[in-house]
């Protein structure tokens, strides 16, 4: 998140270690924790996307992250963000992890495939932690939203949405490919042992 980098630095806690292998690989290890303990939360809010995780520290009973999702959130608002945390109106988070949904150019209304009373649609999350160390990650969701048929849940409208998350490989490589190959490369992966 570029504006990140713009909050003076005595105003954040922590600081650059360095940019050793160790110190990079530690902090992409990081990101990756905080994408797998905020995806579930991501998924239940995406109706209101776009999205902004802030992320903070560890929480005292199950070593988590403590998580706090700004719903709505355009990037015109950014910068009213960066000032609540500038003027300590609201705590300057660790780490940031924004999510849109990825728009298909050929076709206009999105990666979205429609099947029956399911959906499926991806999106892009950026997730960027405080530090020098901890540059920015991209991520792909893709969500399937299926309801229940009439015959089942007696109309209460009732369904599910099943998720699939993976790090970027390629900017050069579509999204849904990426998507399609990493469910490729784990069967291949999973036939191989």
């Amino acid at each position: 998140w570029a504006s990140l980098e713009a909050v003076p630095r005595q105003r954040r806690r922590g600081g650059g270690q360095g940019n050793s292998a160790e110190t990079a690989a530690a902090a992409y290890e990081k990101l990756d924790a905080w994408m797998r303990d905020s995806v579930v939360e991501i998924v239940k809010n995406l109706r209101e996307a776009p999205l902004l995780v802030n992320v903070y520290g560890k929480g005292s009973r199950d070593e988590k992250p403590w998580i706090e999702t700004e719903k709505g959130v355009e990037e015109e608002n950014w910068e009213v963000l960066r000032r609540k945390w500038e003027g300590g109106v609201a705590p300057f988070p660790d780490g940031v992890i924004f999510v849109e949904e990825l728009m298909d150019d050929d076709e206009g209304e999105g990666d979205r495939n429609r099947d029956g009373d399911g959906i499926t649609r991806a999106w892009g999350l950026v997730v960027q932690g405080k530090g020098e160390e901890c540059g920015p990650a991209c991520y792909l969701l893709k969500t399937s939203k299926v309801k229940a048929g009439s015959g089942c849940g007696l109309g209460m409208g009732l369904g599910c949405t099943h998720f699939c998350l993976v790090r970027v490989n390629s900017f050069r490589e579509t999204a849904q490919s990426q998507l399609k190959n990493c469910w490729l490369l784990q069967a291949l992966q999973a036939q191989a042992q």
